[in-house]
């Protein structure tokens, strides 16, 4: 099985490529900059970038499924709505010219800005699964506390956005496009918090 994975200096990306390093897969990665990624040399590299759709179709070419997620956009972007919305199209494009049958991509709330790139990429003609995340994107920024007292927060939510994605890359028996909500640990400490005063 072969498996694109796209922004893999991300903090998502860093987890799942090292778990995907086994005979039964072949890992691809699309990167401006490759000289910079520490697994560089067990894995394929496609130059270029996400939001160019010649680039991304050749990174796409036999690939059986995508990780997804819009790079962090640069400091002093004012227009996120239209910077999401490039990427995605670029995406959906590329998606439907190579026919990518499975796409795994990095959301957060139906509510932000990354909605609309969810709607583009509805209609990329593949399988789509979007990991909301309710908390951290790795779009937005490094992942903060939401709670004060929340130290190991940031860590156990990347992992477990990792270990969604990671399980949906490596599977072949979905289809369609669903949306799945993934909860932060500000969703996790006030469901404990009605739980305890019950």
């Amino acid at each position: 099985m072969k498996i694109l994975i796209t922004t893999p200096g991300g903090t998502i990306a860093r987890r799942i490529v090292p778990e995907l390093l086994a005979p039964e897969f072949s890992v691809r990665v699309i990167s401006r900059n490759p000289d910079r990624l520490e697994f560089r040399e067990h894995v394929e590299i496609a130059r270029g970038s996400t939001d160019n759709v010649a680039a991304l179709s050749r990174a796409l070419d036999g690939v059986d499924a995508m990780f997804w997620c819009i790079p962090r956009a640069p400091i002093g972007e004012t227009n996120l709505h239209a910077y999401f919305e490039r990427f995605a199209r670029a995406a959906s494009q590329a998606i439907r010219d190579s026919e990518t049958p499975r796409v795994v991509s990095i959301s957060a709330s139906p509510i932000s800005t990354l909605h609309a790139a969810e709607e583009i990429l509805n209609d990329s003609g593949a399988a789509v699964r979007h990991l909301r995340c309710a908390w951290f994107t790795e779009s937005f920024s490094v992942p903060v506390a939401a709670h004060p007292a929340d130290v190991s927060g940031p860590v156990t939510v990347v992992n477990d956005i990792a270990d969604h994605a990671l399980r949906l890359l490596v599977r072949t028996d979905w289809h369609g496009v669903e949306a799945i909500s993934i909860p932060g640990p500000n969703d996790l400490y006030f469901a404990f918090a009605a739980i305890a005063l019950k």
